[in-house]
């Protein structure tokens, strides 16, 4: 899955916004694996699972954003305050 190609990352200097932005293009990465592997389910049952999985990892994707819109809204307001 996508997380191995993140192993040469240097983590320590990245920032938190950079990291979330990693993180939501795994979750949509991961949804689009699950969504393609539905298309090509043989049976109904396992279209079903491999779809509900997507959704979960659409909701993970929408979790991630929110995080980076408040993190990018704080640090808006605090250089604001700065000003």
């Amino acid at each position: 899955m996508p997380h191995g190609r993140r192993e040469n990352l240097d983590w320590g200097a990245m920032s938190m916004e950079e990291i979330l932005e990693l993180a939501i293009a795994d979750e949509v990465e991961a949804r689009d694996y699950y969504r393609r592997a539905a298309d090509l389910a043989g049976s109904v049952h396992t279209r079903k699972v491999l779809l509900s999985l997507s959704e979960m990892e659409q909701g993970h994707a929408d979790t991630l954003r929110k995080e980076l819109d408040e993190l990018l809204l704080q640090r808006d307001l605090e250089a604001g305050m700065a000003d």
